[in-house]
């Protein structure tokens, strides 16, 4: 951004806002929201939809066994431990929780987790996971986020790796939920698939779109123009996908199926391409990524000096 006569000059590749726009000095929360209304346009609308998630939910957990994405949980687990964030006192609302990858950690650690998501899939995994670990106290709800509605409020409301990051609208929800304390994991910038990049331009003819609707910097300068001051931290790392060929087919087919449902033909050139780099019959994938992790403690916002009365003035 360039500064010009007190204003600010914001320009973002990608974006149609008439090439130069100009905003006040202090960018306001009306600023963001439109900003990442404009960038997100309709892309996440097919994310929303639990049979897309559903397609996913039986590859979803493959991450877990790759050391730089525990290392990003379990470096997350560490800081709500710190700040306060988990207690045996506070109910956990986790958005869009997939199948429970940080759910079934934060539950020892607090009084209930409530886990959210949309798709059936990725629930019914998560309780598989939570028969097999003995813990109790998670409570899934199957919702549609845009329609769930409840009188409780949480201790943490935490979000992860969701299209739902994508409007500053459910933003607003999140720390209306929130008593305290809301969590964001989301990505910084960078996702680079070499593979996936060459699959889906022989199929779908044309690069894929890097246009980050949902980065983490966007929701921090948002939260930022509220008056929040939010922890941030980042996590650079090499996410490795080893699978059997016609695993790593099927979560490839996935991602493809996003922009539309694939031919027969197209699926087998994606099987092609798989056997082409096999080996021992396992395919090895490797995603470049930078996620951002934020930590927002509404109490924070309420200052500890005593009012001007009391100060003399």
């Amino acid at each position: 951004m360039a500064k010009k006569d007190n204003f600010l000059v914001c320009r973002y590749k990608g974006v149609n806002m008439n090439d130069k726009t100009e905003y006040p000095h202090h960018l306001t929360p009306d600023f963001w929201k439109d900003f990442s209304r404009r960038l997100a346009g309709d892309s996440g609308h097919k994310y929303l939809k639990g049979d897309c998630w559903d397609k996913a939910a039986s590859t979803y957990d493959d991450l877990e066994v790759c050391s730089d994405y525990m290392y990003q949980v379990n470096t997350i687990m560490k800081a709500l431990k710190k700040h306060g964030a988990l207690s045996q006192d506070q109910n956990v609302l986790d958005v869009a929780c997939g199948t429970g990858t940080y759910a079934l950690r934060m539950a020892p650690h607090c009084r209930e987790v409530v886990a959210l998501d949309i798709s059936e899939g990725m629930l019914n995994r998560l309780k598989e996971k939570q028969i097999k670990t003995g813990i109790q106290n998670v409570r899934t709800i199957q919702a549609d986020w845009h329609h769930f509605s409840c009188d409780e409020r949480f201790g943490l409301v935490f979000v992860s790796m969701t299209p739902l990051l994508q409007s500053m609208d459910n933003i607003d929800r999140f720390l209306e939920y929130s008593d305290r304390f809301l969590a964001i994991v989301c990505w910084a910038g960078i996702k680079e698939n070499p593979i996936l990049d060459r699959l889906h331009e022989e199929i779908h003819g044309e690069k894929r779109d890097r246009r980050y609707r949902s980065d983490i910097i966007i929701l921090f300068n948002y939260l930022y123009s509220m008056g929040y001051a939010p922890e941030l931290k980042f996590f650079h790392g090499c996410w490795e996908r080893a699978r059997p060929v016609d695993r790593q087919v099927e979560g490839l087919i996935w991602q493809l199926e996003t922009i539309r449902p694939l031919k027969d033909k197209e699926k087998d050139l994606v099987k092609k391409r798989m056997m082409e780099i096999e080996q021992d019959g396992i395919v090895r994938i490797y995603t470049k990524v930078r996620i951002g992790f934020m930590l927002i403690d509404k109490k924070k916002n309420e200052f500890p000096c005593p009012p001007l009365r009391d100060q003399g003035l």
